[in-house]
Formats: structure tokens, sequence, C-alpha cells
């Protein structure tokens, strides 16, 4: 039997602890360098986008996307939703998944679509007339006959939904209906008329936005009504000079207004401008508050000779704002859920409301529409969709 003494014990220990030592300063090193790479891919713009393009393989074209293909007439109707990208063509709703296979197909009497997407709902109605359905995966959950023309849809991520009507004895009627189809309650309008309406999160407010034409001046406001109760709690005047344009709630029951000047945070019947498109030292050319919990806006300047272009995405909890540049001129820009993608033409790049690009994508022709849900966009062209993964 073999004694261990205490000189042997002791160099056991100290054996021990220069492994941990030798291990320790490994990690702290492979740590430092990671963080000393980060800081360079952020700093440093030609090592960011070999980095993107090489290790990261965020450049894509149409060689190394799966692609649907289409028949020309169907390309202005297609939209994305819940994990679809769906056609609409000659009564037929048509969804496929993010491998491009057709998923299921859906009859669907609407010839001038009027849409809303959130979530995993599909809202379609009828523009100007009374047909409207709401979709929830491959399946439709309820479809009616409204009485009134249909000028407006919105459905928030519970499935609750708004629908303004015009064509009546009054000039705007709001009608709400619960997931399941349910009537909740109306509200009419007598003189003055809805432009836009949104259901918060937690579904116990509608806020819907009128003009008022009555006497010489043009006035517009927004009105929240508590649900359960059906009873206006909130009133806010529009800015003077400013047509509102769209409203969107947010986490926290945060209602996102939209003017054609300017972008306002409503919340606690307290109102706050976020941006003004009025600046004297920025060209602001493309807003919207379509985003998650996040709005933004593009601003454009010269610089030598070419054209900057800095998109700004601001979280409204926080005020934090993300930046991201372009040195191109942006062509168009669409924003869903934590995406937005910035279309330059026959390229586009794909980035989260952290500021940081998540895909690029280059074409041989011009892009015709994208269309986004949650985890995959639709680059649309005259005769196919091509499937982007983000």
């Amino acid at each position: 039997m073999k004694i261990i003494g205490i000189d042997d014990q002791e160099e056991k220990k100290k054996e021990l602890n220069r492994k941990k030592i030798a291990i320790t300063t490994i990690v702290c090193m492979v740590i430092i360098a990671f963080f000393i790479l980060v800081c360079i891919y952020i700093a440093n713009k030609p090592f960011h986008e070999f980095v993107d393009k090489y290790v990261l393989m965020k450049h894509l074209n149409e060689n190394n996307v799966t692609s649907i293909s289409l028949e020309e007439s169907t390309s202005s109707n297609i939209y994305a939703y819940d994990k679809y990208i769906s056609t609409l063509e000659q009564n037929t709703l048509t969804g496929y998944n993010a491998s491009g296979k057709k998923e299921y197909e859906l009859t669907v009497e609407i010839s001038n679509p009027l849409i809303d997407t959130n979530n995993r709902f599909l809202l379609i109605a009828e523009k100007e007339k009374q047909k409207i359905y709401l979709i929830s995966g491959n399946s439709i959950v309820w479809e009616k006959e409204l009485e009134g023309n249909i000028s407006r849809v919105s459905v928030n991520k519970n499935g609750y939904v708004s629908v303004i009507l015009t064509g009546t004895t009054y000039k705007s009627i709001i009608q709400t209906f619960d997931a399941t189809g349910n009537e909740m309650f109306k509200t009419y309008l007598r003189s003055s008329m809805a432009v836009d309406s949104d259901i918060s999160y937690d579904n116990k407010y509608l806020s819907f936005a009128q003009i008022s034409t009555d006497g010489t001046l043009v006035q517009s406001m927004i009105k929240t009504i508590d649900i359960p109760k059906e009873t206006i709690i909130s009133t806010v005047t529009s800015p003077s000079n400013s047509a509102i344009l769209n409203l969107k709630y947010q986490e926290g029951n945060r209602l996102i207004c939209m003017y054609d000047n300017s972008i306002y945070c409503i919340q606690n019947e307290k109102s706050e401008e976020l941006v003004n498109f009025n600046q004297e030292n920025k060209k602001i050319v493309f807003a919207d508050i379509e985003l998650a919990n996040f709005i933004f806006h593009i601003t454009e300047k010269n610089v030598l000779l070419r054209t900057e272009s800095t998109i700004e995405l601001t979280n409204v909890a926080n005020g934090k704002t993300n930046i991201y540049t372009i040195d191109s001129v942006v062509k168009e820009v669409y924003g869903y859920d934590n995406h937005l993608a910035i279309n330059l033409g026959s390229e586009v790049h794909f980035i989260g409301t952290n500021g940081w690009l998540k895909k690029k994508y280059n074409s041989s022709q011009e892009v015709r529409k994208i269309v986004m849900n949650s985890s995959f966009a639709g680059i649309v062209y005259r005769d196919k969709i091509e499937i982007v993964e983000l």
C-alpha cells in the first residue's frame, strides 16, 4: 500500500492551482480577444463588411435563396403574417412557408383588398364594400358582411379588430370585434370623420383619430375608449397645422401617433413629441411607427460626391436611439415587428431595431415590393418571390 506524504499532497495542490491559473488565463485571453474583435467589427467598416460577408454569411443574392413562382397578375396582392407569405388571386388566398412550399388555399371573396397584419393574424376586407375576413394560421377564424363601406381596418396582436365604416347616415362608424368575431360595440361619429383606429395590447382600450370639419377650421383629435365600460376616457387635441395619418399601440398602452410633420406618444392622457420632421439641420425623407416598441426616421445628407442615409431607430420606452448608416439613397422602407427592410433599388438591407445588419440581399433587377413577417421576408418581383430568412 502506497503512502502519500505531505510533500506529495502539496505538489498536487500546486499542480492543480497551475492548471486553474492556466485555464483562467486562456479564458480571459479569449474574452479579451473577442471583445477586441467586436470593437474592431463595430468601428472598422471594411472589417465589419468582411465579417458580415464571409464569416457570418449575411450577404445573399438570387442564387442562394428560395423562390416562389408567380402569375404576373398576382404580384400586387402579396402579404406576410405569422409564418406565411400569402398571395391573393381570383378569390383564392394561397399560403407558403419559409421553404416556398404551399401550405394552404382559402376561398376569400375579395377583389380590392384592404389589409392589416399583426402577429399571427391577417385581416383582409373589400375596400369600400362590406366583406371582411380574419385569418389566423392556415384557416379563416371568422368572416362577416358589415353594414356600410369599409374604409380602414386594424387588428391587434390578440386578434381584436376595429373597422371604420362610411356610407351610412353617420360620417363614420367604428365597429369593434373580439378575436372570435363577436361584436363588442359601435362608435358613431355624426359630424367628424374617423381616420384610423387601433386596440391596445391588453384589449382594454380602443383609440381612434377623427377629423372635424365643423366651422371654418379643420380640427383633429385622438379619443380613447375604455372597451369594457364603453366610455370615452381621454380626448387629446392634435398639434396645430398637423394632419393625423396613423395610430399604433405599443406595450404599456403607449399610443404612437403619426402626423404629416411629426410623431407623438400619448400615455396617461399626456402627449409628448418624439420627432419633428421640420428640423433645419436634418432632411427627413422617411418615418414610420410600425415597428414593435420603436419608431424610426431616415435622414439624408450630401457627403462629398455621395448621399449618406442615416436610419435612427428610437426605443419609445427609454428614449435610446440606435443608428444605421448607408452610403446610398433609400428608395423605399418597410417596417414590421423588430425588422426594417431598406430598399435601395437592386439591394436590400434588413436591419434589426438594435441597428445591426441582419441580411443584405443583392439582385440583378429592381425590387418591386417587400413583405415581412417576424421570421422571414419576401422580395417581390413581377414573376416571383425570393424568400430571405431573418
